[in-house]
């Protein structure tokens, strides 16, 4: 089966919304979902660092595609599993455009909005036959929309290219308008649950249900309108009876993969802190054992702690 790629241009800085993060990692979650890889500017800062990570976290191919002149002046994110240089930004965008199979722009720069223009231009014209699409997080790009709509107006773009731009507020919308997203697809399930990372001595703290034989990491879904902390929070007590200090919780990360012992389509989504707690661990009438592993035991837990065991590992802080 031939590969999927997905081109995202974004920016380099995060900008002032929290919208804005909590759609790029949105968007993120759903092309992994999907089965794409990622062709992105092989930056390591900004929105173009969070999508990088995002891809990497959860095992998918991701290509950096970079002018010598900006790993000269910026530096490449240093994880990619390929990082192309370029001669120029007229060759990088060539290449990106050769490698991807759609064309998504998040908030960005003078640079973003070139990059998704070009790729638009190009298909609106015939050059190429891939879709391209703007996540329009909180209003961003009105502007554009506006600039284009008077395009119209005066005759200079007709309506039927206009709408070869797709423009979408959500990124569940944007990709269906993209064609990315089928409707089978979109009744896959997720299952969205909080996670607890605490190593000590290389190890980390896991538990086992009563009459399972995976290990898990500890923690798990989310009650009605419980923010991550407060999930956190009530399900390390009810697993392990322990208190989680509030002001040492720290995000680690968010990991995806196919839930164990459910049928396909159906992912959990992990999303890590670590945290300080008052107490020792013990196993509540919840669990049967409270255990710490090492990476060998890796095969033990489930997919998705499997891929956290991965992070831990890449990172020395799970021996």
């Amino acid at each position: 089966m031939m590969k999927k790629r997905v081109c995202i241009f974004c920016g380099a800085n995060t900008g002032i919304s929290s919208k804005i993060i909590d759609h790029t990692i949105e968007l993120c979650d759903l092309l992994i979902k999907l089965d794409f890889d990622l062709v992105y500017g092989g930056g390591k800062t900004g929105l173009m660092g969070i999508i990088a990570d995002q891809f990497l976290r959860s095992g998918k191919e991701v290509i950096g595609v970079r002018p010598k002149k900006l790993i000269e002046d910026e530096d490449a994110h240093e994880n990619l599993q390929t990082l192309i240089e370029t001669d120029s930004m007229h060759h990088r965008k060539s290449k990106m455009i050769e490698l991807s199979d759609a064309f998504i722009a998040l908030p960005g720069g003078v640079g973003t909005l070139d990059e998704i223009i070009e790729t638009y231009t190009l298909q609106k014209i015939g050059f190429v036959d891939k879709p391209s699409g703007i996540l329009n997080t909180d209003g961003y790009y009105d502007g554009l929309k506006k600039l284009l709509d008077n395009m119209v107006d005066n005759q200079f773009l007709k309506q039927e290219s206009k709408s070869k731009l797709a423009f979408a507020s959500t990124p569940t919308e944007l990709l269906r308008q993209l064609d990315l997203l089928k409707t089978d697809e979109m009744e896959a399930k997720e299952i969205d649950k909080i996670a607890l990372i605490s190593i000590k001595d290389g190890k980390i703290l896991s538990t086992r249900s009563f009459g399972k034989d995976k290990y898990y990491i500890p923690g798990g879904k989310r009650e009605d309108q419980e923010t991550d902390e407060q999930t956190l929070a009530r399900e390390i007590w009810e697993e392990l009876m322990v208190r989680i200090v509030p002001e040492s919780v720290n995000y680690v990360g968010t990991f995806t993969a196919q839930a164990d012992g459910y049928k396909k389509r159906t992912t959990v989504k992990m999303t890590c802190y670590n945290a300080s707690f008052s107490g020792t661990p013990k196993a509540s009438s919840e669990i049967e054992e409270v255990k710490w592993l090492q990476y060998v035991d890796r095969d033990r837990v489930s997919k998705v702690d499997q891929k956290i065991f991965d992070f831990l590992k890449s990172n020395g802080e799970l021996q």
